[in-house]
């Protein structure tokens, strides 16, 4: 049978076989609260015709008897054992139990059917892998055929290059450079003093045309350890007065000139020459070697 508490409302299961007579007291695990539980079997019996005559009869017979007091009846009624509140608890916690075991079953369907309704949603507003793979087939055959038809030149290149049969794009820049009749000599100017000037000539190696070729000279001492360094652009070079009289600054400015002064930097064709100066000033002392290496070429673009 299914027991109420007349306090909290907590409901447990309970064995109607162990109240006997009347009924028993119950206390509830929840609150404590204690409450008599009436035997439903007497009260099955109470309410049948025969046990309303009995009660009629009864009555009849003992109208004069004297009432019973409230506190003998309670006195002659048994109090519940201990087993009896051990079962309500464990009824209680099987209960418990019950309900979340029904909650946690309930949480799962609700996540299953989220689960089926976000992949219907999916599917209905997105696209499958095989349609997003055929929309890429068709965007790349477009591609390829304006590639290949609008495109005759790069279509030609691309060719090429798969077939190996193309020209292979030369590369221009330093090592394309040669130096040549590379010489150095000392002149004393008025202002700085001695100074060392390091003249030479740069080839075009390369079978493209070049511009702004450009040079660095070092200076070093007998176990090469670099004592002074200089860059000039190729196409500026400066006469013996010039060096002799000139400011270190002024030296140093006309030498820097990308296009060059004297002769032009901007076009150096295949195997074309131009010539080059440096010139160190206030170098110190124990120079004893100088070298010259191209560091600067770039491709002239048609």
């Amino acid at each position: 049978m299914i027991v109420q508490c007349k306090n909290c409302g907590t409901k447990f299961n309970f064995d109607e076989t162990m109240i006997e007579g009347e009924g028993v007291w119950g206390r509830c695990s929840q609150c404590k609260n204690v409450f008599f539980l009436d035997n439903p079997i007497k009260e099955e019996s109470a309410s049948s015709p025969d046990r309303e005559k009995i009660i009629e009869a009864g009555s009849s017979m003992h109208r004069g008897a004297r009432k019973p007091d409230v506190k003998e009846l309670r006195d002659t009624i048994k109090k519940p054992e201990p087993e009896f509140f051990e079962e309500m608890k464990k009824n209680i916690e099987d209960i418990d139990t019950h309900k979340l075991t029904s909650y946690e079953k309930t949480e799962d369907a609700e996540a299953l059917r989220e689960k089926i309704i976000e992949k219907k949603v999916t599917k209905k507003h997105g696209l499958t892998r095989g349609k997003q793979l055929i929309y890429l087939f068709i965007i790349l055959l477009l591609g390829g055929i304006y590639f290949m038809f609008y495109t005759e030149t790069s279509g030609q290149q691309l060719f090429e290059k798969l077939l190996g049969t193309g020209q292979k794009s030369e590369e221009v820049g330093p090592p394309q450079v040669d130096l040549t009749n590379i010489r150095q000599r000392l002149i004393n100017n008025i202002v700085i003093g001695s100074i060392r000037v390091i003249e030479g000539t740069a080839i075009n190696q390369s079978s493209l045309s070049m511009t702004r070729i450009k040079v660095k000279g070092e200076i070093t001492d007998a176990y090469t350890v670099v004592l002074g360094v200089r860059e000039s652009y190729c196409g500026n070079i400066l006469t013996n007065d010039e060096l002799a009289t000139m400011t270190e600054e002024h030296i140093q400015r006309e030498l820097s000139n990308p296009q060059g002064s004297d002769v032009s930097n901007d076009r150096i064709g295949p195997k074309g020459q131009i010539p080059f100066m440096i010139v160190f000033t206030r170098e110190p002392p124990g120079v004893v070697k100088a070298f010259v290496t191209p560091v600067g070429a770039e491709r002239l673009l048609p």
